[in-house]
């Protein structure tokens, strides 16, 4: 099926005329943005379903979310009433959050330069697309009685549609702001999710018969097996009781933290092919220089996050960030630049950010585009291991960051360079 084509016949001329007195933008305009949109979110979910926790995730949310059928057939009649869409868009602006973590912001920028509105603009339409498109999933879910394999099969064949249908100039936009160049090159292989896989048969198991006991034992015996009775139930209601306060206390810490999710799936690149060595690295916990700010480039970062007036989106290029030539292996100041990092990212646990490498220095076989993705993915992994939530760093590697046939770029690259930029703060 072409999901793209079903979820455009929802934008009506009503609806968006609606939308656009919303937003305050011109409806040709805000027609443009809302199908730019429904192309970019199909696109984000079509890589969500790369990664097993993200197949996951995007079932459990159409299952259990607020969005459904019935949302879709009364889509026009809920934009007459501004409450109700200020409600529609704050839905689905977490929602969003929640599936395509630290990329809301790529997204709106993306959408707001394609079509000519306003950023504010274009996240508020995102808001308001989102509750459509998972909508029109959970329909097809209950309809088509889909369960999670299925419906990442189903956004996987959309590849071909969105290649298609959707106008080059923002094809190019979805690409570079998603990082999805290599899915949209080589098609998408969904996840598969290990825990649902077939069990063998479970064996009954051989029934105990107990010797006879001897005579004057046999009490003795039975208060020993009590005791140790016992003692086994107190351990496991400890076990059960520790274990909910401390599945409460990761729920109230992840509360605080609105957006969410696994950037892994946003590698380009299988690291783990490129790199064997690189998961076994960096195995310790703390990294040199956590819990100090010196460096300037960190103390600025540090100023900017703590200055309510500074709109996110800012992003600071990190020189000390720097790696051994052609390979992923950070100088010993780059660790401790790190440590930095996560020590900035600890005193603020709101923010979220970008890492954005480029590399020209790579070694015959591996290309530019491999080494600036290991390279990004090498600091993350250190920022994960120094107690920082996945959910909150984003990783994306652009090679030389020179496009083919830009002759104006050409004796300018970008030699081993990280930008760290700022998405929530």
């Amino acid at each position: 099926m072409n999901l793209l084509a079903e979820l455009k016949e929802n934008l009506t001329d009503p609806v968006v005329s609606r939308a656009a007195y919303y937003v305050d933008e011109n409806p040709e305009k805000t027609r443009v943005a809302l199908e730019g949109l429904i192309h970019t979110v199909v696109a984000g979910l079509m890589k969500r379903t790369t990664t097993e926790i993200g197949v996951n995730q995007l079932y459990n949310a159409i299952q259990k979310g607020k969005f459904d059928a019935n949302l879709v057939a009364t889509f026009p009649e809920l934009l007459r009433d501004p409450e109700q869409i200020n409600r529609l868009a704050d839905q689905g602006s977490n929602s969003i959050s929640h599936l395509l973590p630290a990329m809301k912001s790529a997204i709106g920028l993306a959408i707001s330069g394609y079509a000519n509105i306003k950023n504010s603009a274009a996240i508020t339409l995102l808001g308001l697309v989102t509750p459509l498109v998972l909508g029109t999933l959970n329909k097809l879910v209950v309809e088509k009685k889909l369960d999670a394999d299925s419906l990442a099969a189903l956004l996987a064949d959309q590849r071909d549609h969105l290649i298609e249908l959707t106008p080059e100039r923002l094809l190019d936009r979805i690409a570079e702001g998603l990082n999805i160049q290599q899915l949209l090159a080589v098609g998408v292989t969904p996840a598969k999710r290990t825990g649902m896989a077939e069990r063998s048969p479970v064996q009954e198991r051989q029934r105990f018969a107990p010797e006879p006991e001897e005579e004057g034992n046999g009490s003795l015996v039975k208060w020993g097996v009590g005791a140790l009775a016992l003692l086994a139930l107190a351990g496991a209601a400890y076990y059960i009781w520790n274990n909910t306060q401390s599945y409460s206390s990761a729920n109230e810490e992840e509360a605080t933290s609105t957006e969410f999710v696994d950037s892994a799936a946003i590698a380009p690149v299988d690291s783990a092919k490129i790199r064997p060595a690189l998961a076994a690295r960096t195995d310790s916990t703390t990294l040199p220089g956590s819990g100090t700010v010196t460096s300037p480039i960190m103390t600025a970062m540090a100023n900017y996050l703590t200055n309510p007036q500074a709109p996110a989106g800012r992003s600071f290029r990190v020189p000390a960030l720097d790696f051994e030539p052609g390979t992923d292996q950070l100088k010993p100041a780059g660790v401790a630049t790190v440590g930095e990092l996560s020590t900035l990212l600890k005193n603020n646990p709101v923010v979220q950010i970008r890492l954005v490498g480029y590399a020209n220095d790579a070694v015959p076989p591996m290309g530019n585009k491999a080494l600036s993705v290991t390279r990004v993915l090498n600091i993350k992994n250190q920022l994960i291991k120094s107690g920082i939530n996945y959910i909150r760093i984003d990783a994306i590697g652009l090679g030389t960051g020179v496009k083919p046939g830009d002759s104006t770029a050409i004796g300018k690259p970008r030699l081993k360079q990280i930008d760290v930029k700022v998405v929530i703060k």
